[in-house]
């Protein structure tokens, strides 16, 4: 009988270490869960400030074109009518464009030399070269 109880004693202690083991470690996984989740969050908040910098800025763009929009600018009427719609072709000719533009920015082309060289708007070209710039930062 004494040796009954002496394996009992033995059992219970092995099945109490099991247990604190267990528990140790479920504490470190979850305070190294805590430390990435942290740094993640930490990333995203960083994110969220640029997105909000960069909305802060489209606002007052769209601010400042609605109200040149509703002044009366000389000739911008005149030119509003002659424009004509594109067609098929000439989106597929400015799509094309775009893409040569988006290649020579890859390239290293600065953006100044690709609107001259495609004769494409300067606004496009600065824009996919921010979009590059950020894609090569993230």
């Amino acid at each position: 009988m004494n040796t009954a109880i002496w394996q009992i004693v033995l059992i219970d202690g092995l099945f109490l270490f099991l247990v604190v083991g267990i528990g140790l470690w479920f504490r470190v996984w979850l305070a190294r869960e805590k430390e990435r989740l942290d740094g993640c969050l930490e990333l995203l908040e960083a994110q969220h400030a640029r997105l909000e910098r960069v909305s802060g800025r489209l606002q007052t763009v769209c601010r400042v074109l609605e109200l040149t929009g509703q002044q009366e600018v000389p000739g911008v009427a005149a030119k509003l009518e002659e424009s004509k719609p594109m067609t098929p072709s000439s989106i597929v000719q400015q799509e094309e464009s775009f893409k040569q533009a988006w290649n020579m920015l890859i390239e290293g082309v600065e953006p100044g030399e690709v609107v001259r060289r495609l004769d494409i708007g300067t606004a496009e070209v600065e824009l996919m070269s921010r979009m590059l710039h950020y894609r090569r930062q993230g």
